[in-house]
């Protein structure tokens, strides 16, 4: 069973003792208050036949005796038509015996008639004191138990840091675990049994975690090293192409495309392994934005004259923070971009200490699409990739502190600007 509660276990814990305390506190209350009832009503009862007895006594010695008078216990004797005429109406209907809770005038008594001596007899009782003195111990038990509900707070609270400090403990040291340094265990710092379960389950956990990484940081250089290879290969190979002098124009500008394609292919690939590799360690070293544009642009020239696409291109000298790789891969990106999907009219480029500004005059992205278009694998009608390109230039814009913002227009353009932060600095 699942519990979707939000309080901590600390707070569950005095939750569970004060109640426990309470529950304890109304039980103890309502015997004190029951114990009391039948105190009272065995003291009163006892107190009025001994009343009664001394009285009947005094009456075989004495006939005309008068009746008890003193705070809290009175008497009527009935003998003549006159006595009864004085007697309360209240009384006048009791049987023989003790009477509980008799009002008279507004007060309460305790009421003996006894009628074995040729006379009736009436004893009262007042029971205001007996309830004056009930209410004074009720008092006491009320604050007697708040007294340990409170008690029972305090106990509970430290009670509670008691319980929780190993799972704190486990807590803090979860938390101060470095992911570089491997093979860092949990367990043997625990003897506590519940905490070291959930200690030895963590460290259980963690090395399955480290079989995974390793076989992930092997898989990234085996294929840092295989996939860079080849397209190093083909690079030279079309440099050297390049180089002849036998070689047809239209021949230059496929090769030419070739070693375009190579670029950016080497640009993605360094891009992906980085952000697998999660390469954050140590201060970033600066890199001059301002030439990776430069050379995007360079790249991206020939595949625009042949659409006869105007390039207008505005560079201030910028260095920011950042690899030169992930950086050169989102400008490559857009660059790219705005070429595939622009058949005429222009392409600005613009780059200032703040931000850079790509826009074009392409087929714009429909509103449907447009915040959709950094999901990863997203492709919408018109794009031609594996919907890889903007959600690495997002990802690397996160990684690098930027900010990018898009705006389009089905028919009319794209504008992407990219807010480079605190993180750079003109030259």
């Amino acid at each position: 069973m699942t519990t979707n509660s939000s309080w901590s276990l600390r707070a569950r814990f005095l939750l569970a003792t004060s109640l426990l305390t309470l529950v304890l506190c109304a039980v103890f209350a309502f015997a004190v208050h029951e114990f009391v009832e039948l105190l009272e009503d065995e003291l009163l009862h006892r107190t009025l036949v001994r009343e009664m007895q001394q009285l009947k006594t005094e009456l075989s010695e004495n006939p005309r005796a008068a009746p008890p008078s003193s705070t809290g216990l009175s008497g009527f004797i009935v003998r003549t038509p006159e006595d009864l005429a004085v007697l309360p109406p209240e009384l006048r209907s009791l049987s023989d015996g003790v009477h509980e809770d008799v009002l008279i005038r507004e007060r309460t008594y305790f009421v003996a008639v006894d009628a074995t001596t040729g006379v009736r007899l009436y004893l009262l009782l007042d029971t205001a004191h007996v309830e004056a003195l009930e209410g004074s111990v009720v008092t006491v038990a009320v604050l007697v138990g708040l007294l340990a509900l409170g008690l029972s707070a305090v106990i509970g609270f430290a009670l509670s840091r008691a319980v929780m400090r190993p799972v704190t403990e486990l807590a803090s040291d979860v938390s101060r675990l470095d992911p570089s340094r491997r093979n860092e265990r949990l367990g043997k710092r625990f003897s506590n049994r519940e905490v070291g379960v959930i200690a030895a389950a963590f460290d259980d956990y963690m090395e399955r975690l480290d079989r995974v990484l390793e076989r992930e940081q092997a898989f990234t250089e085996d294929a840092s090293h295989e996939l860079r290879t080849p397209l190093a290969i083909i690079a030279s190979a079309a440099e050297l192409l390049l180089e002849e002098p036998e070689l047809s124009q239209p021949g230059r500008e496929r090769i030419l495309r070739i070693r375009r394609a190579a670029t950016q292919m080497q640009s993605l690939i360094e891009a992906l392994l980085f952000l697998a590799r999660g390469e954050t360690d140590g201060p970033a070293q600066p890199c001059a934005l301002d030439q990776i544009v430069r050379e995007a642009v360079e790249v991206v020239a020939t595949g625009a004259a042949v659409k006869s696409l105007r390039l207008n291109v505005e560079i201030e000298p910028v260095t920011v923070a950042g690899a030169a790789v992930m950086v050169a891969c989102v400008v490559n990106n857009l660059l790219l971009n705005a070429v595939n999907f622009t058949q005429q009219g222009f392409i600005d480029v613009k780059l200032t200490p703040t931000e850079l500004t790509v826009r074009d005059t392409g087929i714009g992205i429909p509103p449907k699409d447009l915040s959709r278009i950094f999901e990863r694998r997203y492709r919408g009608a018109q794009s031609r990739g594996l919907g890889l390109g903007l959600y690495l230039v997002s990802r690397i814009c996160q990684r690098l502190g930027w900010t990018i913002e898009t705006s389009s227009a089905e028919g009319t353009g794209t504008i992407f600007r990219i807010l480079l932060g605190a993180r750079t600095a003109p030259l």
